[in-house]
């Protein structure tokens, strides 16, 4: 079965750096975009994560990539539109009386509209998710589960 992804900048950080978010090194957040990309899932974005994921990029060219396998991870998501999947249109408003971190409601909002797995470092933002996953039909994920989900969903 094919899955769906939204990576929160911080994993696509994370994944680039090779470093988990304590900035220790860590390649979980690495293998999941590596097997994102060899497994055949997919990767949801939306403008707005856009702009988020363009000043991740302007924060590691003060500290450069430790991989050239991520490195081609980016390549691939940029360059390749069976990788990633466009979500177009206005955001969503978030369903009535769902409490979120204010700085995060725009991430969830663009999840709302393909229901991807939402895979985050933000421990209060999947929490978040998580308790409210009735009203928002939404899961979140750390780096680590995410991985073990993509790898047991291989096709």
């Amino acid at each position: 079965m094919r899955l769906i992804f939204l990576l929160d900048e911080n994993i696509l950080y994370h994944a680039i750096r090779g470093v988990d978010k304590h900035d220790q090194p860590d390649l979980t957040a690495q293998e999941l975009v590596e097997a994102i990309a060899k497994i055949c899932h997919g990767i949801s974005v939306h403008p707005c994560l856009s702009e988020r994921y363009q000043t991740t990029f302007k924060k590691l060219r003060e500290h450069p990539p430790r991989s050239s396998a991520a490195v081609r991870f980016l390549r691939e998501l940029l360059h390749n539109s069976s990788k990633r999947g466009y979500e177009m249109g206005d955001l969503p408003l978030l369903p009535q009386g769902v409490q979120l971190p204010r700085e995060d409601e725009e991430i969830v909002r663009a999840a709302l509209i393909s229901k991807p797995v939402i895979v985050t470092a933000d421990e209060e933002l999947e929490e978040a998710i998580n308790s409210q996953q009735e009203k928002l039909g939404l899961q979140a994920l750390d780096a680590v589960r995410a991985l073990e989900l993509a790898e047991s969903e291989n096709p």
